[in-house]
């Protein structure tokens, strides 16, 4: 139905594309840099690069459908962050960031060597030098559809009565200016369409120019008044805030709750019918689909990753479950025209309708896994946990690959904290490593019990923990100094309350979120340990140890018994109570830690990508793994242990982790046996509702299958299976994430 829309966006995101983006840049750099005043404040500095961006950019229009949006500012492939994924080079909207961020060095050389060697040992994981500077931007879009931009500017000219500084002033200021700007670029795109219009003759083209010409020129400065004009109000922020802002919005926000309206209000005064809405549907999701080629090689660290999220269900501010309309036509659109970006998150809980459940499970049993699945009940209360009211935990949005995100506050989803690798510097007694780093880990020699070396494991975790954080408190501190963010400031809670930057602080709350992984592993390490040697004394510990720094060779029999050893998700006694002991102890030390700007410090367990690339990088540890080989993500159990049944994997999470626990998310991965029926499904859903999964990433395949997929790949071309935080076709992966997914755990029920 849609080929021509589809063949019109591929013949513009897949030609020319790197040519296109940088020819911009580098003309709108030359444009500020001659502009560039001596003594330019950081907000001057960002108001001079949205003015450029707005009167340099060429509206990209395509004719085949009614969304105008594309500014071509940007790389195919990018959400809006500075540097041009794929490509060596940065957009326009990065010249105010990069003539600044010089200062994060200047301010203290000698702890940026020390953040950077830390880093360059897999210790953490920050997107930016010390902040997610570019990246994980929860854009909310509730006030510019309810109000549109204007209202926006109306409010920040109001707060400028009251003003009392002239750092208020030109925050409130660089706010009603921006939304100028945009009102600008959306013109922009109706002076294009006229033009266009002047020599289209196909009647169907010429309908999409004229609704193009007309809209534009009102949407989204007012706000919008359809569900046409309410998903286009989506379209247009997602690319023109990244255009000028500079940092890449990850989320269109709940979108079958906040569209609902447009929906009805339409159907009742007879303006759009069910088939008309989901034909606007299917070419607003085919819009971002068609961004990238499927198929093409999937080998890097985040090559299939567009970081462009919508959700669906969940349940509205009294609890109930939402399950409308706009659900099903989105569900149907993502299901029949294959949509595997931008990302689906289907929130749901044991009180979902047997419809809806039906529905999210239907492409995963068909074999195509684009669908995230978030618990409710785990979820709200680890939101709640975290400081958050019950309806803003309600309220909450899943974006990027699984962060859970409310719409009062920027999640700093950029940190990971590895707990394997003092884990691992403390087994093989690296002391060198910990010289580089500047971390005194204790190592394991010598242990003479089991509560010794779990102690310096805890005690480990929480010198890593401290220092990253002592990193990110002093260097964090200048953010505001080397870049600004007027527009997405202007919508996020409490900004616009305080007169002030984001970046300066305004936002209601500045929590730190820290994403542990290595759980599973360093749980079964500590289980071997305890029941080989300290329990059983069937082996001593030193022996453990030289097995495991001879990377098992030549002691294949023990690493046999260590695999044989209970382990995370199996259910039993041993592996639940260590794991609930690890978990609230870990928990315990991050309540007690004070975050980058003063606030609370929070934890998840979640792994993208480093489940390969950081465990090609780690030597062997206790539970059998050997010498680079994968980690488990999140909590996954390892695979290394042989779990017979799926259901272990919940009834473990309720009973070792509280949910209140991880305020910062947790991802388990399971692979349903490719017999599952729907009813078994749908029932598997209900019985994880009542456990402590949050983000469930389900494949329905069977190991069988994925082999013959990668020796005959022809046959399988529609085959999409959930990698990490995102899906690919299984025929796109490359040999090595082919080979990962395949040696993941198949459950026989």
């Amino acid at each position: 139905m849609f080929s021509e829309l589809r063949k019109e966006l591929y013949d513009f995101y897949l030609h020319c594309d790197e040519v296109r983006a940088k020819s911009f840049s580098d003309k709108c750099y030359a444009i500020l840099d001659s502009r560039l005043r001596e003594g330019m404040t950081v907000t001057e500095g960002k108001f001079l690069q949205y003015e450029v961006i707005t009167e340099e950019f060429d509206p990209v229009i395509f004719l085949n459908t009614p969304f105008y949006f594309e500014t071509g500012v940007l790389t195919s492939l990018s959400d809006g962050a500075r540097f041009a994924k794929e490509y060596p080079f940065f957009h326009a909207n990065s010249w105010n960031f990069r003539r600044n961020e010089h200062l994060f060095i200047d301010q203290d050389k000698d702890l940026y060597e020390k953040r950077r060697a830390q880093s360059s040992e897999k210790l953490y994981l920050i997107c930016g030098a010390y902040n997610d500077t570019d990246q994980h931007f929860n854009f909310n879009n509730r006030p510019i559809l309810s109000g549109g931009l204007s209202g926006i500017y109306k409010r920040a000219k109001e707060e400028l009565k009251s003003a009392r500084d002239s750092e208020e002033r030109e925050f409130l200021e660089s706010v009603a200016s921006a939304m100028l700007f945009l009102k600008r670029m959306a013109e922009k795109f109706g002076e294009k369409a006229e033009l266009l219009l002047r020599e289209e003759t196909d009647e169907e083209k010429r309908g999409n120019l004229s609704l193009i010409a007309t809209t534009a020129r009102r949407v989204p400065w007012e706000a919008p008044s359809s569900l046409y004009e309410a998903l286009q109000t989506l379209a247009f922020m997602r690319v023109a805030v990244g255009s000028l802002e500079g940092v890449g919005l990850n989320t269109f926000g709940r979108i079958d709750l906040d569209l609902i309206d447009f929906y009805r209000s339409d159907i009742e005064k007879g303006s759009l019918t069910e088939d008309e809405a989901y034909r606007l549907i299917c070419q607003f999701l085919i819009i971002w689909d068609c961004h990238y080629d499927h198929d093409m090689p999937m080998i890097g660290y985040s090559d299939h990753e567009l970081e462009n999220t919508y959700v669906l269900g969940g349940c509205d501010a009294d609890g109930a479950p939402v399950y409308n309309e706009l659900t099903r036509l989105f569900l149907r659109a993502n299901r029949e025209e294959r949509i595997i970006f931008p990302k689906i998150k289907c929130r749901f809980s044991s009180e979902s309708p047997r419809e809806y459940l039906e529905e999210i499970c239907a492409p995963i049993l068909e074999g195509s896994s684009t669908v995230l699945l978030q618990n409710d009940e785990a979820t709200i209360p680890a939101v709640v946990g975290a400081g958050r009211d019950l309806s803003a935990a309600r309220d909450y949005l899943i974006t990027g690959c699984w962060m859970i995100a409310t719409y009062q506050e920027k999640f700093d989803h950029g940190n990971y904290l590895n707990l394997l690798k003092p884990f691992e510097f403390s087994l093989h007694n690296m002391t060198d490593k910990m010289k580089k780093v500047g971390i005194d880990f204790e190592c394991f020699d010598g242990c003479e019990s089991f509560e010794e070396l779990y102690e310096k494991t805890l005690s480990n975790c929480k010198k890593l923990l401290e220092a990253k954080l002592e990193i990110t408190r002093a260097g964090g501190q200048i953010f505001h100094k080397v870049d600004r963010f007027p527009i997405f400031s202007s919508t996020l809670d409490g900004c616009l309350e305080s007169r002030k930057d984001f970046t300066m602080g305004g936002a209601l709350k500045s929590d730190d979120y820290h994403l542990m992984f290595g759980f599973p592993n360093v749980v079964d390490s500590l289980l071997v340990a305890k029941e080989l040697a300290f329990d059983t004394k069937k082996h001593s510990f030193s022996e453990l140890l030289s097995a495991v720094r001879a990377n098992w060779v030549g002691y294949e029999s023990l690493r046999a018994e260590a695999i044989g050893c209970h382990g995370w998700g199996d259910g039993s006694e041993e592996s639940i109570s260590l794991a609930k002991r690890f978990n609230d102890d870990l928990y315990r030390i991050c309540k007690e830690s004070v975050g980058t700007y003063g606030g609370r410090v929070h934890m998840g367990h979640l792994t993208y990508t480093e489940i390969r690339f950081w465990g090609e990088e780690t030597r062997a540890t206790l539970d059998g793994r050997r010498n680079g080989e994968y980690f488990a993500q999140g909590l996954t159990p390892s695979r290394l242990k042989r779990i017979g049944s799926a259901t272990g994997i919940p009834y473990s999470m309720r009973a070792a982790i509280a949910p209140q626990t991880l305020g910062a998310g947790s991802v388990v991965n399971i692979i349903l046996p490719k017999t599952t029926s729907k009813d078994a499904c749908v029932a598997f859903l209900r019985g994880v509702a009542k456990s402590s999964v949050q983000s469930l990433q389900l494949n329905c395949t069977s190991k069988e299958e994925l082999l013959d997929a990668q020796k005959n790949p022809e046959k399988y071309p529609d085959l999409i299976v959930r990698v990490t935080g995102f899906s690919a076709k299984f025929t796109s992966l490359s040999k090595g994430w082919q080979d990962e997914v395949i040696s993941r755990n198949f459950y026989e029920n």
